[in-house]
């Protein structure tokens, strides 16, 4: 399997940056994850995204005052689900460096609402090991 050859779910709850006060950020909670793309049509039905936002909305148990309250449900294809520091900045720069640079809940079987991973083998290659850090002079607040 590559990571061209899957689809993944996820819950996105929107943030606002306190600090800054305009500046807003979704978490992301992985529901599927590496599904493959023989479950398009299925996986991209307009109906299951609503019964799951809808689910997810009703479930979501959350503590954080800067939460907006608005959510969403998305389908991303495996190159951007599981893209690494490499391919953002090239290898020149980052040569193997197999961090993922979103935060979709890749890694986190244990956030709210992960249901199954179709290929866990394959999620196992990667890591979070940049996450919330400085790279390059910029924040990586994914």
């Amino acid at each position: 399997m590559s990571k061209g050859n899957s689809l993944n779910l996820v819950y996105g709850i929107e943030y606002q940056d306190p600090e800054e006060g305009y500046d807003y950020f979704y978490v992301y909670h992985t529901i599927f994850r590496n599904v493959p793309l023989s479950q398009l049509k299925r996986l991209n039905d307009k109906n299951l995204h609503k019964r799951v936002k809808a689910f997810c909305d009703k479930n979501y148990k959350e503590s954080a005052s800067n939460a907006t309250g608005h959510t969403k449900v998305e389908m991303i294809h495996g190159d951007h689900y599981y893209e690494t520091y490499e391919d953002v900045f090239g290898k020149e720069t980052v040569q193997g460096d197999n961090a993922l640079y979103h935060d979709f809940g890749q890694l986190w079987n244990k956030r709210q609402f992960f249901k199954r991973d179709f290929k866990p083998d394959f999620t196992s290659q990667y890591e979070h090991k940049h996450l919330n850090k400085k790279i390059g002079g910029y924040a990586n607040d994914n």
